[in-house]
């Protein structure tokens, strides 16, 4: 619901120049309505944090501004600097823009990327149970019983990614299998064969999908980046039935689409192609890790 912000101003200055200055347009048009963050973030529909970060200046998804925006009754233009000029004026302001392009100037860094120190050169394969390791998905009865929904054997795909990291004992297996939602983490390792088992170093389980990538789809990939950069992880690779959208995930767009396997939930591991990917993967990263 539109919050009403009637009651104008008309000494602000409606110039926003960069994200400090709309921010304080939307704090003081806020705080002309006499509204606390939390009320006015709920009668927008945002939380309390995505205002906070608008009113502090810094970054939020592009929607979130304009409906932030929207619910404050305010608008935004886009005209030619000369023409922002001849409005400004007729609201009897003026804007040196000298000052602006300096102050924006000495605001800048040379490199405002994040940097992710990735150190941990172990080899580590996530791994998935259902559609990966077997076809189809897991149903777990009222007995405890575990069945597919393809009417597969369970793990049946497990012995060709056995014989794919043979040559490789350093390589480490780190869980991501939906059973970790329902199972304790012991007992989902037990259903694996010793050869696997003892590769396991850890598991996702705990840890949460941000929301937007739980609506997109896109949960899974999103929650394997986050272990993965949190970890340091240089040498990764994640076979998954469901790590969808990729290309939109890492430091840069498509910087991560070599590190997942999306497979056929019905042909997991033994597609020919998927195969093929990891026995690439295990030897770039052994030559690397003796280079």
């Amino acid at each position: 619901m539109p919050v009403s912000s009637s009651a104008q101003d008309n000494s602000a200055n409606p110039l926003a120049f960069n994200l400090p200055a709309l921010g304080k347009l939307v704090k003081d048009t806020r705080l002309r309505c006499m509204l606390n963050v939390r009320d006015a973030a709920d009668s927008i529909g945002v939380s309390s944090g995505v205002l906070t970060r608008i009113e502090n200046g810094k970054s939020v998804r592009t929607e979130r501004l304009f409906k932030v925006l929207t619910g404050f009754g305010l608008a935004m233009l886009v005209m030619p600097r000369g023409d922002a000029d001849i409005v400004t004026q007729a609201l009897g302001q003026t804007v040196n823009w000298h000052d602006v392009m300096a102050s924006q100037s000495r605001a800048r860094k040379p490199d405002t990327k994040p940097t992710v120190a990735l150190d941990m050169t172990t080899p580590t394969l996530f791994v998935d149970y259902d559609g990966t390791l077997h076809a189809g998905h897991a149903f777990v009865d009222e007995r405890g019983q575990i069945t597919l929904d393809s009417g597969r054997p369970l793990f049946e795909f497990a012995p060709l990614l056995i014989g794919m990291l043979e040559p490789y004992p350093a390589v480490q297996i780190v869980l991501t299998t939906s059973w970790l939602q329902t199972m304790p983490t012991e007992i989902v390792i037990s259903y694996l064969p010793p050869e696997l088992a003892r590769r396991v170093v850890d598991t996702t389980r705990g840890r949460k999908a941000r929301f937007s990538y739980m609506q997109n789809g896109s949960g899974r990939t999103d929650i394997i980046t986050c272990y993965a950069f949190g970890k340091g992880l240089k040498n990764w690779l994640a076979l998954d039935d469901s790590v969808y959208d990729a290309s939109n995930f890492g430091r840069e767009p498509g910087e991560l689409v070599q590190n997942f396997v999306l497979l056929d939930s019905t042909l997991g591991i033994s597609d020919e192609g998927a195969q093929q990917r990891v026995r690439e993967w295990l030897v770039r990263v052994h030559n690397n890790r003796n280079t």
